[in-house]
């Protein structure tokens, strides 16, 4: 495998001492570790010879893996059939519109991933140092050093990862570029398999370098490393990266998830409460907490108020970046395991016991902690002095002249002025708000991943939310379509029905064959995954964009009244609530494009994706 030395903007390349500056701090580190030498005293060579130094610096490049809220829009899911941009989010998100609208240019591109190109390669280039400084160290404890480079190789693996599924085959670096080297420095562009592989072996040497080493939470461990690798490999077992099928490259794949399934990982009984701190990790493989008071770990990996900020119910001041779609909601089976519709024209399951008109009785338990829909138990909204609880308010009065039982709109509970909480409300439980909208185009919104009991924003709260990045249901359904894909049906229902017979989710097993069980496998994916950074890279990877990334028109909640003569009965209307997806432009599309900036410094070395002019 070649060694390629990246040539990029000195943007991309910050100063040796701005990294070293980048000091940051997991809970276990104490602030009078951070006040030992003032940060613009220290000098490279210090920060590679100290222990408490050398392990910040380390912490730093954990910033490096992106967050799943990215791009700023909200998140992939806002152009998958399971989500959708909020409207005043995506008009300022230039990207985002471009790839909804099939025109992405590599002049757009930026936009949409938040410069994940160059960002991910300042961050190499950090990692990189860190192995060019401390190979043959006497200065640092052996031991330590080994855990140190064990916890670098992942992170560089895992950021390789992520530039492997947006832009395919990348400049490989083992090298550290100095910034007066930056613009000459010769690059080429190594190949998929190249890159695909070279993570692979990484990760080989990330597990072995912290086998038996009880790493704290937030931080790589072996079985992170190995969960990695079996990600990667079914990546490249994947339609999209394995166009002849060539069946050895799934059999890797099921090797390596045996080889995480052996760490003794197991699912936590209670779905919810893996997204819920302390981390769960007896499920949650390689994930991050809110912690802190002062946003102290959320600050440390640039998460700061995360979800909470992006994904709260749209009003007083949240965002509500993106919605699930009524296809997601349509994925939540009832509880008898038959899907309440028997198609996108909502013709009804006769075999589901379901009523249109009563929608939300009697679904999969995962659907009441991952949507909140119209008339949704009270739930605890928390904004400082206008602490309350809440029902998600998203309908429209059948009657409004029906006498106003709180003509003072003042909330019993907190003495004041009472705020909207959804979209087009005019209620407060019993009616009397201006009515307000919020853009919530399907009338649905994210519960998942939020904390209701704390603050919609700030930075001061130590905010009880979970964010992981790979966890064993995850793998677990991975394991499933690998066994699809080697025609072991029976094993692959068998890992489906594993998840699903979590104790609070406790659905029917799943008992479909041939192509009803390929299309059953990735519902269950989409709703156990969602909002999880899966589901645009799962269409990708298994080149499934028609119907789906294009997926239009949207379908939504389009009428939602509530009768207040009639005890507060719901109407609802389905039907397109969004029209602006473009037909999927092809398979080019499957790849981002790679910025336009980056090709032309790299003087025809890098070239641009088929497809990107």
């Amino acid at each position: 495998m070649k060694d390629s030395r990246v040539n990029t903007l000195k943007r991309l390349l910050k100063t040796i001492m701005s990294g070293l500056m980048m000091i940051v701090t997991l809970n276990s580190c104490s602030d009078d570790v951070l006040n030992l030498t003032p940060l613009d005293r220290i000098s490279e060579e210090a920060v590679f010879v100290d222990e408490t130094y050398l392990t910040n610096y380390v912490n730093g490049n954990y910033r490096g893996i992106r967050p799943h809220y990215e791009p700023d829009a909200g998140g992939y899911e806002g152009v998958t059939d399971i989500g959708i941009f909020q409207d005043t989010q995506v008009e300022n998100a230039g990207g985002a519109i471009a790839y909804r609208d099939g025109n992405m240019t590599a002049d757009l591109v930026d936009n949409f991933t938040m410069g994940l190109y160059a960002n991910s390669y300042n961050f190499i280039n950090r990692i990189n140092i860190f192995f060019e400084k401390t190979e043959g160290s006497t200065e640092i404890d052996p031991d330590r050093l080994r855990v140190l480079t064990g916890e670098s190789t992942f992170q560089r693996a895992y950021i390789y990862f992520e530039l492997l599924r947006h832009f395919g085959g990348v400049p490989l670096l083992t090298n550290s570029v100095p910034l007066d080297q930056a613009n000459d420095t010769p690059v080429s562009r190594n190949s998929y398999e190249e890159v695909a592989q070279f993570v692979v072996s990484e990760l080989d040497k990330a597990a072995a370098l912290l086998d038996g080493e009880n790493m704290e939470t937030g931080r790589a461990s072996k079985g992170a490393a190995l969960a990695l690798k079996a990600r990667m490999l079914l990546y490249m077992a994947s339609p999209l990266n394995n166009p002849a099928n060539d069946l050895a490259k799934w059999q890797a794949a099921e090797a390596a998830h045996e080889a995480v399934f052996a760490e003794g990982y197991s699912l936590h009984p209670d779905f919810i409460q893996v997204f819920k701190e302390p981390i769960k990790t007896e499920e949650v493989i390689f994930g991050r907490e809110y912690t802190g008071p002062n946003g102290t770990e959320s600050q440390a990996f640039g998460l700061a108020w995360g979800y909470n900020y992006d994904f709260w119910p749209s009003g007083f001041d949240a965002q509500q970046k993106v919605m699930p779609t009524q296809r997601l909601v349509n994925m939540f089976q009832m509880i008898n395991g038959e899907y309440p519709y028997l198609d996108e024209d909502f013709t009804v399951n006769p075999e589901a016991g379901y009523d249109p008109q009563n929608p939300f009785v009697d679904r999969d338990p995962r659907f009441y902690e991952t949507v909140l829909y119209p008339g949704t138990d009270p739930v605890n909204i928390n904004d400082g002095a206008k602490s309350t609880i809440r029902t998600y308010e998203y309908w429209e009065d059948a009657n409004p002249d029906i006498p106003d039982e709180n003509p003072t709109k003042v909330d019993p509970i907190n003495g004041q002025q009472l705020f909207d909480f959804g979209r087009d409300s005019e209620t407060y439980f019993d009616r009397g708000l201006t009515p307000f909208h919020w853009n919530v185009q399907t009338g649905y919104t994210f519960r998942k991943l939020l904390d209701f009991e704390g603050p919609r924003a700030s930075t001061d709260y130590d905010y009880n939310n979970v964010t992981p990045w790979i966890r064993l249901a995850e793998l677990y359904l991975n394991y499933a379509e690998i066994q699809i894909a080697l025609g072991n049906e029976d094993l692959a229902r068998e890992y489906i029905n594993m998840v699903r017979s979590r104790p609070s989710v406790n659905m029917p097993p799943v008992t479909a064959t041939g192509d009803e069980l390929v299309e059953v496998y990735r519902k269950e994916r989409a709703v156990e995954l969602a909002l999880e950074d899966q589901r645009f890279f799962d269409l990708l990877r298994w080149k499934a964009g028609p119907g789906n990334i294009d997926s239009n028109p949207v379908n939504g909640l389009d009428t939602v009244t509530r009768d207040w003569s009639d005890g507060g009965k719901f109407f609802f209307g389905y039907g397109p609530v969004n029209t602006q997806r473009a037909a999927w432009p092809g398979d080019y599309y499957y790849l981002l494009p790679i910025p336009r900036a980056e090709i032309n410094r790299s003087k025809g070395g890098i070239e641009q994706n088929p497809g990107y002019d």
